[in-house]
């Protein structure tokens, strides 16, 4: 996140003047738009749908889109945690929806679903867990499909393994995209891969960001900040540039979102990520979640430096699996589906997607 993102962040505490920002901020409008065929009229056969959904005790947020209710189901898992991908993903990969049935949920304390933060207590690693495992189990009966592909994005990657390895009779395959795997050794060869590139650019304002945030891991107060820097740091000089404002105007004016839900994203990203990612102290993959049941594909961007690839790439090795494919985005830092969208679409289309064709019989119930 760069620094115009963290100016927001903190406007949003300090009451930032949003009507500054445009008519189409303070729309109240909280819908999808419809499916539409080449011509512009609606598709019959598809969905459209932002509704709520309640998953362990508390009401959630879950948007769903496809041109066929017919089409395998995916799972989408964003980053955070507090963090909301429904407006980029809408915004980069609308074309997914053409080959699948696209669900997309904003967690607990996220955007939508930032008032279901309100029992500090639940905000757990399990209980994320727990909520997509209830989410699958709504999603598959509902649309009468035996299982699910899981896409899953920096921390929503974390929740995406650890969901494969509980719930594997429900997932298709696993795509796993900015991959986490090691949360103290991710942090600090982060922190040094920012450093490298603020030398290597004779960035002195990074270098001197980076002298006040330290090293990580970083506790107190101001610890979401501080990691958002470092975030921010590590993706500075790398993957594809200029990527912000096209991610900002995108949530800005998603008509998903109403006015509280934009200003519940940033706040979210604040609040919830202080709560839930000191909980990841631990968190070792390799050594948590040798093998999983269910195809695995790694979709890593050669020049992320926030969950730097280096270390998904050991995992993928170690990993045992029924099938495993990593595939490299050579224009890409911490996030492939949106850096490049074209690339990420295709793939799911036309490799991942495979994986149901080559079974059709195991689709359905």
């Amino acid at each position: 996140m760069e620094h115009s993102t963290r100016r927001i962040l903190a406007g949003v505490g300090v009451g930032l003047p949003l009507v500054a920002l445009g008519a189409r901020l303070w729309s109240s409008q909280g819908a999808t738009p419809r499916i539409r065929d080449e011509r512009g009229r609606p598709v019959s056969e598809g969905i459209a749908s932002l509704e709520q959904v309640r998953l362990g005790g508390v009401e959630q947020w879950l948007l769903l889109r496809g041109r066929s209710i017919l089409n395998p189901l995916l799972l989408f898992l964003s980053d955070g945690p507090g963090g909301s991908e429904m407006a980029w993903v809408r915004h980069f990969n609308a074309p997914l929806e053409d080959h699948f049935l696209v669900a997309q949920w904003d967690q607990r304390g996220a955007a939508k679903s930032y008032s279901a933060r309100k029992d500090r207590d639940d905000l757990t690693v399990d209980q994320f867990v727990s909520d997509a495992s209830e989410l699958l189990e709504l999603l598959t009966s509902r649309f009468s499909q035996q299982k699910v592909f899981i896409v899953g994005h920096a921390w929503g990657s974390i929740l995406g393994v650890l969901l494969a390895q509980r719930r594997p009779e429900r997932i298709r395959a696993y795509v796993g995209t900015g991959q986490q795997v090691n949360f103290l050794e991710n942090d600090t060869l982060s922190h040094l891969r920012a450093y490298e590139l603020a030398l290597r650019y004779a960035d002195h304002k990074a270098l001197a960001r980076l002298a006040r945030i330290g090293p990580p891991p970083y506790t107190g107060p101001d610890m979401a900040q501080r990691y958002l820097t470092l975030f921010s740091l590590a993706s500075r000089h790398a993957g594809r540039r200029g990527l912000l404002p096209e991610l900002l105007s995108s949530v800005l004016t998603a008509p998903e979102y109403s006015l509280r839900d934009k200003m519940h994203f940033f706040l979210g990203m604040r609040e919830t990520f202080s709560r839930v990612y000191p909980q990841l102290a631990g968190l070792d993959l390799e050594a948590q979640v040798p093998r999983l049941e269910v195809p695995v594909w790694f979709l890593l961007g050669r020049e992320d430096y926030v969950t730097p690839s280096e270390i998904a790439v050991r995992y993928f090795d170690k990993l045992e699996a029924p099938s495993k494919t990593l595939l490299w985005f050579e224009h890409s830092g911490h996030s492939p589906p949106f850096e490049e969208p074209g690339k990420f679409n295709a793939i799911l289309k036309q490799q991942v997607r495979a994986v149901v064709e080559a079974q059709p019989e195991a689709l359905l119930h």
